[in-house]
């Protein structure tokens, strides 16, 4: 699960930062966010439960807030495709958020903490 949500959150920020590019909107900050998000997912990596918990939040905050987006009108304008393009990304933060939550993650997690013996 955490390799999954690693590989989901590189891959959306690569895609941000070519549509950037591509739009000829690439700001020099996009580099220190990718930079922060990178480090915050090493410390998910290495077994850190406050980075663990943070990202859940994260992606349950952002989750709701694309389903909300979702299901405004004022956003939508009534285009289907974009109400489907919301929902399913809220639905996938959503997931993501409660995989990270579950028991298993975090005794993967503690196992990832234990120092290995060295005899």
């Amino acid at each position: 699960m955490i390799f999954a949500v690693i590989v989901f959150i590189a891959l959306t920020e690569l895609a941000l930062a070519v549509l950037n590019i591509l739009a000829g909107k690439f700001r020099g900050e996009q580099v220190g966010r990718v930079m922060l998000t990178g480090w915050l997912l090493s410390r998910v990596w290495d077994g850190a439960n406050w980075a663990r918990w943070l990202t859940a939040g994260l992606f349950l905050a952002a989750g709701f807030v694309t389903i909300f987006a979702a299901c405004s009108p004022d956003i939508v304008n009534g285009r289907l495709v974009v109400v489907a393009l919301l929902a399913g990304f809220g639905a996938t933060c959503v997931t993501i958020s409660v995989g990270l939550a579950l028991p298993c993650v975090g005794a993967y997690q503690a196992g990832r903490r234990e120092v290995p013996d060295t005899e």
